[in-house]
């Protein structure tokens, strides 16, 4: 189960322990495109001699003095996107470098001190029976600095997938210990046991910095050997709970996730390791344990990567589910139980991908549709619940289904290029779905909308997007035999390229001729809005604007009185405009969403909700009131807090202040828990109380609403 790249934008360094951040301008790139090989930084180390600071980027190595970024190390020719690099120092202040073992530079470098004078002290033949296909990591020993340690990946997928050796610089010798890495005995399983790296998306090794020979390491799992000279293999001590279930790892009650990315050492304690995985961040404080226990560190830690969202259809309900990368399908809410709405709860395992809410038994009732990678599908309704996939279907790793938000009765799958339906939603069965075949221009699906409001079987329509640009409306959905009879009415201006996704699709809520389309990839022309959807050849207008360097992953139309205001969710955060024809789009919430990537947006026109989905900041709920602002999110940041961090009282500034307005004011920790609240007084509120953290202050201006954050130090 692995994840994506996203490209970065270069260093940033932080001087108040990581709650304000600056990028380091020399080693500046962009986030639209590739355009720097610090686009993708895999490694960080400074040096503790001279302070340098050394950067493994994309291969290449670059060493940063403070004032001036230079080229160490570099592959000039045939780079790609896996050719990660590793950096590390020694407490002599030696550096160390790795290449991907697929480059001409492959193998391992060394410095004196990360200043010129590099010697390659392995490559691929050399020592006997070094043999590197992919990425190599390294980690020193703090005890010896004598040592390091190389593990990379060998290519034998399916076996032990990695090789590792030890190297001792006095003697210039590199000594193979391959034969300790872990194949438990009882069976194998796929991507779990033998030793499994997934191509290198998760390895890292690290030594106990107080035993040169106590070594661990990281793939899917997890493990340990305490005397590498005597010991015959590594245990198992996190990731899945064996080498026959992909179940978690969990001794003493808490779980521990699979994917290691990260081990480190606490410098004051050498027996407490730190874990960074796809679940976060965990500890254990004794590593010497023959089981080893792990302590949950993921307190307000929000890092969820959500390929899809969904929400109660219930007006006023506050239940919200989302399939997350390898995160497994979760839900929160507190109608249901949660404390606050930050705290989510598992739904199911594995890749999280699509889902759906629908209300069953007079509303009384929720039936949740979810799913796992490669097709699966199942829902919980009636219990015990039952698999939902297609019998004979196929699917992307990401599985996609959409549930008609209006009409829960409609329910579709997409079978990568074939259609399936049912209009029995609550009752199907992987046997009762309809076959409706492939679009009249086959391509895979990868998004569908439905018109909103009571089935009309004159009006209705669904909207199907393609892996090749393609867009397609299906009328009279509930009736429809054959997907290809769908009218093919892809804009003419958007690219039909392989791998050109339509990536959503908003239909206005109450006007069926207003859609808005959007295409996830750069270099092409990526948002397009029509009005006359429901005709044979619909007119399609772009209206990238300001965003037309952005990939888009989504889309709503929201109509708040006579207002209609489009949102599109980017591969940088979340946008809106009231007419984008004619106007840029502006960004919703800065301070709150970011820059995340916004993979879903879902709409309740009832009550003007919105749930935002990112790939990586978790989810967010907000109700729109209009174009000045949104509940949660300022379109406009029409008050200025300052200064920010604040130590003993926050500023207020802005229009909405200086005309003497009534404003109120509430204060919450990131979780939503209130911790202050009152009346501004003179554009000053008082929080020398507060503890040192990040807070929300929602303002309430004469009954409009903002919301902000800001430090506390």
């Amino acid at each position: 189960m692995g994840g994506f790249n996203f490209l970065g934008q270069g260093v940033w360094k932080s001087i108040d322990s990581g709650l304000t951040w600056a990028q380091i301008p020399e080693t500046s790139s962009t986030l639209e495109s590739f355009d720097s090989r610090l686009d993708l930084i895999s490694s960080l180390a400074v040096s503790p001699v001279n302070g340098d600071l050394i950067i493994g980027a994309l291969a290449r190595i670059y060493r940063y003095d403070g004032a001036n970024l230079t080229i160490e190390l570099d592959q000039s020719t045939g780079v790609n996107s896996s050719h990660l690099t590793d950096v590390v120092i020694n407490n002599s202040g030696r550096v160390y470098a790795a290449f991907h073992g697929g480059l001409s530079q492959n193998g391992v470098w060394t410095s004196p001190n990360g200043n010129g004078s590099w010697i390659r002290i392995a490559q691929n033949g050399i020592p006997a029976r070094w043999e590197a296909t992919g990425r190599i990591v390294l980690g020193t020993a703090p005890s010896n600095d004598d040592i390091i340690y190389a593990l990379y990946v060998n290519g034998d997928t399916g076996n032990i997938e990695a090789d590792l050796f030890r190297y001792t610089l006095s003697i210039d010798t590199w000594t193979g210990f391959s034969t300790r890495l872990p194949d438990e005995p009882g069976g194998n399983l796929s991507g779990n046991d033998p030793f499994a790296v997934q191509g290198g998306y998760d390895l890292v090794v690290t030594v106990k910095p107080d035993n040169e020979n106590f070594v661990i390491i990281g793939g899917t799992n997890v493990y340990k050997i305490e005397d590498l000279e005597n010991d015959a293999t590594f245990t198992r001590i996190g990731g899945y709970v064996s080498n026959s279930s992909y179940g978690l790892y969990n001794n003493g009650g808490v779980d521990h996730h699979p994917d290691i990315h990260a081990l480190v050492f606490d410098p004051n304690n050498t027996d407490v390791l730190f874990s960074g995985t796809d679940g976060g961040v965990h500890k254990t404080i004794d590593i010497n344990a023959t089981n080893v226990a792990w302590v949950n560190l993921n307190n307000n830690y929000q890092t969820y990567q959500f390929y899809h969202v969904a929400m109660d259809p219930l007006t006023g309900g506050n239940f919200v589910i989302g399939g997350a990368q390898d995160n497994g399908t979760k839900f929160g809410g507190t109608d249901f139980g949660a404390p606050d709405n930050t705290t989510m709860s598992s739904f199911a395992g594995g890749d999280g991908v699509a889902v759906a809410v629908a209300r069953r038994n007079s509303d009384a009732d929720l039936q949740l549709y979810a799913g796992t990678q490669n097709g699966n599908m199942f829902t919980n309704y009636p219990s015990p619940g039952r698999s939902l996939r297609p019998s004979g279907s196929t699917s992307q790793f990401v599985t996609y289904f959409y549930l008609d938000p209006d009409n829960n009765d409609n329910l579709y799958y997409a079978g990568r290029t074939t259609l399936y339906k049912t209009n029995d939603a609550e009752n199907v069965t992987t046997t009762s779905w309809e076959n409706l075949g492939a679009l009249p221009v086959s391509q895979n699906i990868r998004s569908i909308a439905t018109t909103r409001g009571t089935y009309n079987a004159a009006s209705s329509y669904l909207l199907i997007g393609g892996e090749r640009g393609g867009i397609f409306r299906l009328d009279d959905p509930q009736n429809s035999t054959d997907a290809s009879d769908a009218i093919d009415i892809t804009p003419s201006g958007a690219s039909t390229e392989n791998g050109t996704v339509v990536s959503g699709l908003a239909i206005h809520p109450t006007n069926p001729d207003i859609v808005m389309a959007v295409y996830a990839n750069y270099g092409i022309t990526n948002i397009f809005l029509t009005t006359n959807a429901t005709n044979a050849n619909p007119t399609w207008t772009v209206v990238e604007r300001n965003l037309d360097a952005h990939s888009i992953r989504s889309t709503a139309i929201v109509e708040v009185g006579s207002e209609t205001i489009f949102f599109v969710g980017t591969g940088r955060g979340l946008y809106s405009s009231a007419d984008p024809i004619n106007n840029d789009w502006d960004i919703e919430g800065p301070n709150d969403i970011g820059f995340a990537v916004v993979s879903g947006l879902v709409y309740r026109p009832a009550d003007n909700k919105l749930l935002i989905g990112t790939h990586g900041n978790g989810m967010y709920e907000t109700t729109v009131e209009g174009t000045l602002s949104t509940n949660s999110f300022s379109r406009v940041n029409r008050v200025n807090l300052y200064p920010n961090p604040a130590k003993f009282e926050l500023n207020l500034q802005g229009n909405s202040v200086d005309s003497g307005n009534e404003i109120s004011y509430r204060i919450s920790d990131i979780t939503g828990k209130t911790i202050q609240k009152g009346t501004v007084s003179n554009r000053k509120i008082n929080v020398e109380t507060l503890k040192r953290g990040v807070y929300l202050i929602d303002l309430n201006i004469d009954g409009k609403r903002e919301t902000s954050k800001f430090i506390k130090n």
